[in-house]
């Protein structure tokens, strides 16, 4: 048994404890008639199935300018109360927010990379609970709210795993369209900054790319998003007495995703507009075939 006083196991035969001295002044405690099964595994379980609905029901209500969480108020108390009056003087559209469904499915993307996870370890628990319920109901309790938890848990894996499948090619598309986006930024950038100031100094655009440092103090965008390097043309040659030859239009093609040219995903522009179609078909024949200078 262990010593009341200094916590080490003694004998129960012995009336007095080896480490700490104590004596015993009497019969030890008969153990209770009833045990009281053990609820500890059902909590935990449970904890765990429900703490992750309150998170996300709290952060898809708080986030956002806590603009879900207002119109909610709106809708369930009406406008004729003081509290929503003051809650339309600030923000007049709160009754015509459309976004409960928009903002829980994207908080449940952003959330599933976790609570995936966090919900497989809730099935765990919630198993071994209603597990170790049925194998000892003596000792452990709770079966129902093992089951329960169970339930919840597994309810929670299943939508988080669907939403995260269904947004992941819409997540990868979106993505694609900002890096084509930041691509026609770097190629708008170029033109402006680069390829105009060098016509306007030398009444022709650049044989190659390199000729900007003439132009540009900084350095000039030479590559898109994914590091490839521009495809540069110069076209529209100029008729000039001197032995330099002059360039009227050019062309500015960038890979795209592939890194390969020719292909769909390529972005144009020609004379500092983009194009569409990445085809030479695409684009008029006096930009693509260099003019004969006039005898």
């Amino acid at each position: 048994m262990i010593c009341p006083c200094c916590g080490r196991i003694r004998e129960i035969s012995a009336t007095e404890c080896a480490s700490c001295g104590a004596r015993q002044v009497g019969d030890p405690l008969a153990p209770p008639d009833i045990l009281m099964p053990k609820l500890g595994p059902a909590f935990a379980a449970f904890f765990c199935a429900i703490s992750a609905i309150v998170v996300f029901l709290l952060t898809w209500i708080f986030i956002n300018d806590m603009k879900v969480g207002r119109a909610l108020l709106v809708s369930a108390l009406g406008s004729s109360t003081k509290f929503t009056q003051s809650l339309l003087q600030i923000d007049g559209n709160l009754p015509y927010y459309r976004i409960y469904s928009y903002d829980a499915y994207r908080l449940a993307f952003l959330f599933s990379f976790g609570l995936i996870p966090f919900s497989i370890g809730g099935i765990w628990l919630a198993r071994r609970a209603t597990r170790l319920a049925k194998i000892d109901p003596a000792r452990f309790g709770g079966l129902s709210l093992a089951k329960v938890s169970l339930a919840t848990s597994i309810g929670l894996l299943v939508i988080f795993s669907a939403v995260m499948v269904t947004a992941i090619p819409g997540a990868i598309e979106r993505g694609r369209a900002q890096r084509m986006a930041a691509t026609r930024a770097l190629m708008y950038e170029l033109h402006q900054q680069a390829l105009q100031r060098y016509y306007k100094e030398y009444g022709s655009y650049p044989q190659d790319l390199f000729d900007l440092s003439r132009v540009s103090a900084d350095s000039a965008p030479q590559a898109d998003y994914w590091q490839h390097s521009f495809s540069y043309i110069p076209t529209g040659v100029i008729a000039s007495k001197g032995s330099a030859v002059s360039f009227s239009n050019y062309k500015l093609v960038s890979a795209g995703p592939d890194g390969k040219f020719g292909t769909e995903d390529d972005i144009t522009m020609v004379d500092g507009v983009i194009v569409n179609g990445s085809s030479d078909s695409d684009l008029p024949t006096t930009l693509l075939t260099p003019e004969k200078p006039r005898q």
